[in-house]
């Protein structure tokens, strides 16, 4: 997977902090960056990943906006937990405390991969405390979710015995996404905010058929706009940052 093209200083200069749901609740790890007196941005990575991964977007953040990027339950900063943390809503959250009002304005949500289901069953969850969702080569369609021969292999008991643990987790919530998706299908219609999709015709990871299904599923959101990205794979955070960084922006001159 590609890296971050932000340097490792750089990476490890950024200001790090953690904040937790309640007592009983795992603890969440998240870098920060931008004007912390502006409309946040939350940047949630999918499997595996970490806050890292949208280093470029904390080392310069969209002009007018303060940037956060989650370390996810069993990733990171956020801690290796044994089997990791499968639920969407889990993960989902441990990432709410996060939505805070500034000014007026509610943050905008961007998921990557796994992170676009994560961070629409988070705007689901909390309609009226998101003011939009980007989901970039979000994997949200059940029918999409069958594993290929290597997953299915990765994903057995024997296979992640051997593994580090972080990878585990990954395997663990790549095996559990089928039926992690089909549980958040019905939740989409809660989704009120605008939504962007921006997905890679390409992308041999998440099918483009996966569009089809979140244009037909988010039925209650303000507005729903498609990116399609013409020959472009799955990595878009890193190779195609720009059209990130357009839809965040366009959010800002909407208001």
């Amino acid at each position: 997977m590609p890296g971050p093209k932000a340097s490792a200083q750089q990476i490890s200069g950024l200001p790090r902090a953690a904040i937790q749901a309640d007592e009983s609740a795992a603890v969440l790890s998240y870098l920060h960056a931008g004007d912390s007196n502006k409309q946040r941005v939350i940047y949630i990575h999918g499997t595996p990943g970490s806050a890292d991964g949208w280093a470029d977007f904390l080392v310069s953040p969209v002009p007018g906006f303060e940037a956060i990027a989650v370390d996810r339950l069993g990733f990171g900063e956020s801690g290796a937990r044994v089997g990791g943390v499968e639920s969407f809503e889990q993960q989902a959250a441990a990432i709410a405390p996060l939505l805070v009002e500034r000014e007026g304005k509610w943050p905008i949500l961007v998921g990557h991969s796994l992170g676009g289901p994560i961070a629409s069953r988070l705007a689901a969850m909390y309609p009226e405390r998101v003011a939009g969702l980007i989901i970039v080569a979000g994997s949200l369609d059940p029918a999409q979710e069958k594993p290929g021969l290597a997953q299915s292999i990765g994903t057995t008991g024997f296979a992640r015995f051997f593994m580090p643990q972080v990878i585990d987790n990954s395997m663990g919530e790549l095996d559990a996404a089928e039926a992690q998706t089909k549980l958040l299908g019905p939740e989409l219609g809660k989704v009120t905010c605008p939504i962007v999709i921006i997905h890679g015709s390409a992308d041999e990871l998440v099918p483009f058929a996966n569009v089809a299904y979140m244009e037909e599923m988010f039925i209650g959101a303000r507005s729903v706009r498609t990116v399609r990205l013409d020959k472009q794979g799955h990595f878009v955070p890193w190779e195609r940052p720009d059209i990130i960084r357009d839809a965040v922006s366009s959010f800002e001159s909407a208001r």
